[in-house]
C-alpha cells in the first residue's frame, strides 16, 4: 500500500504545505481527477499509518487490519502476501489473526 501511495503522490503537483489553510488552497487548486487521486491518497496514507500503529479516524483502534486495508491490498500484492491476507480472513472471526498479521503487516508496508 505504501509503494502505491507514492506512485499515486507523485502524480499529483507538489503540496503547498502542510497547514490547513495551505491544504486547503492545495486541494481546491487540483482538477477533479487529482482531486480523486488526493482523497483515495489520504485514505491510503491513514490505512498505512494505522498498520503501523497510528489508529486512524474511521477505524476501530483495536482493529490491527481494517477491512479497507485488506481491499486496498487485493491485486497489489503478491502470491505469498495474497495467501497470508486469505488466511488472515479466514482466522478473523476468531480472533486469532496475531502471527498473519505480524507478516502481513511487515510486508505490505
Amino acid at each position: 500500500m505504501a509503494e502505491r501511495a507514492d506512485t499515486i503522490r507523485r502524480t499529483l503537483p507538489p503540496r503547498i504545505g502542510e497547514l490547513p489553510h495551505e491544504r486547503y488552497w492545495w486541494l481546491r487548486s487540483l482538477n477533479p481527477e487529482q482531486a480523486r487521486r488526493a482523497a483515495l491518497l489520504d485514505r491510503l496514507d491513514a490505512l498505512c499509518g494505522h498498520l503501523a500503529g497510528r489508529p486512524a479516524l474511521g477505524y476501530p483502534a483495536d482493529e490491527p487490519i481494517p477491512d479497507a486495508a485488506l481491499e486496498e491490498a487485493d491485486g497489489f500484492t503478491g502470491a505469498e502476501v495474497a495467501e497470508l491476507i486469505a488466511e488472515y480472513r479466514a482466522l478473523r472471526p476468531a480472533r486469532h489473526a496475531a502471527a498473519p498479521r505480524a507478516a502481513i503487516t511487515s510486508a505490505v508496508t
